[in-house]
Formats: C-alpha cells, sequence, structure tokens
C-alpha cells in the first residue's frame, strides 16, 4: 500500500502547482525573485518544496494576485518585516481553507432549525368533535297562534287648496225715501245755479 503524503511532506513542482494552484513556469519565476524560496534539487534537476516553502509560496501569492501588489513591493516588505510574516500569512491561509469536519459545519439556516425544533417538539392533540345523533323520532308538531286581525289605519286626505269664493255682484239697492228727497233738492239747486249763471252771463 502507497503511504499517503502528510502536509509536512516534500512536494514536487507539479504537486505544488496542483496544491497552489499555479504552473511550474510562475514557480520557477518566483524562485528567481525571492531568494527565500529555497527548493532541494536532486539529481536531473529536479525540485521538491518543503513545507516551509509552501507556505511562504501561498503567501506570496495571497500578496501579489489578490492584493494586487507589486514584486517590488512584497520584496521590501520581506526586507522590512521579515520572510517569517509571509510565511505565517500563508500558513493561516492553509489553515482556514481547511475542511471543517461535517459535524462542526452549520449546513442548515437559522429558519430550518427552528422548523426541525419545532417538529421534533411532542404534538398536543386536539379533541375530535363528533356530530351529535338526532332522534330518528320527528319532532311534536307545533300550531301555529291566530295571528291578531288588522286594523287600517285612516289615512289622511292630500292637502287641497281651497278654491276663492266668487266675486259678488254689486246690487243696486234701490234709494230709500230720505234719499229720494235729498237728490230731489240737490237737483233744484242745481237747476237754480243754472239760472242764475245763465242770467250773470247776459249782464255780462
Amino acid at each position: 500500500m502507497s503511504q499517503t503524503k502528510t502536509t509536512r511532506a516534500f512536494r514536487t513542482i507539479s504537486e505544488a502547482g496542483d496544491e497552489l494552484d499555479l504552473q511550474p513556469h510562475v514557480l520557477r519565476f518566483w524562485e528567481s525573485k525571492f531568494s527565500q524560496i529555497k527548493p532541494i534539487k536532486r539529481g536531473g534537476g529536479r525540485r521538491f518544496y518543503r513545507p516551509e516553502d509552501i507556505e511562504f509560496i501561498r503567501g506570496i501569492k495571497k500578496l501579489l494576485h489578490d492584493e494586487k501588489h507589486s514584486i517590488k513591493d512584497v520584496q521590501k516588505l520581506i526586507q522590512k518585516k521579515g520572510a517569517a510574516r509571509v510565511v505565517d500569512l500563508g500558513r493561516s491561509l492553509e489553515k482556514a481553507a481547511r475542511e471543517k469536519p461535517v459535524a462542526e459545519t452549520d449546513l442548515l439556516p437559522k429558519r430550518i432549525k427552528s422548523v426541525e425544533t419545532s417538529a421534533s417538539q411532542p404534538r398536543i392533540r386536539m379533541p375530535v368533535l363528533r356530530p351529535r345523533k338526532v332522534d330518528s323520532e320527528p319532532a311534536p308538531a307545533t300550531v301555529p297562534e291566530p295571528t291578531p286581525p288588522t286594523v287600517a289605519t285612516p289615512v289622511a286626505p292630500a292637502f287641497q287648496p281651497t278654491p276663492p269664493p266668487a266675486p259678488i255682484a254689486a246690487k243696486t239697492a234701490e234709494p230709500s225715501h230720505v234719499d229720494r228727497l235729498a237728490l230731489e233738492d240737490a237737483l233744484r239747486r242745481l237747476q237754480s245755479l243754472k239760472v242764475k249763471l245763465a242770467d250773470f252771463r247776459k249782464s255780462v
């Protein structure tokens, strides 16, 4: 049986490229730019990368590809803070990328959890309501009470305007005896005035 390589085993350039998702020529190029990458070279020019090399290259990849730093900026950073800082960065990335056990992985959202929790609790059984039995015997017939006669309410007649009274024809009353005497006396005075007026006109 072939023994599986652990995380502390050496890697060939192809194995390192597969693990870091990098092409072999990129690894050779970074090896020429960063002296801290020191793979062990065996016969035939084969390279074997140490675990420290893998972690350092992983940190370099984070700075160059993800954070978009230039090679010169990364070289200055290494000179200022040391290569161990980049190794620690790569080691933390590798640790974060490890798969968690299924028991530690929270795959269910909270809403589904709440449904499962409520489903696991015992359900309260509701009482079953059954229809009541109806007696087959018919109910006794009830005699309707006599309805009292309705009395018609008198309706007041509609208001009609009273027609105006007919004009009374003027009656010519016959003059009484006193009135007749007064009229005759007035007539005589008028005739007397006419005679006097005629005499006056003649004298003028």
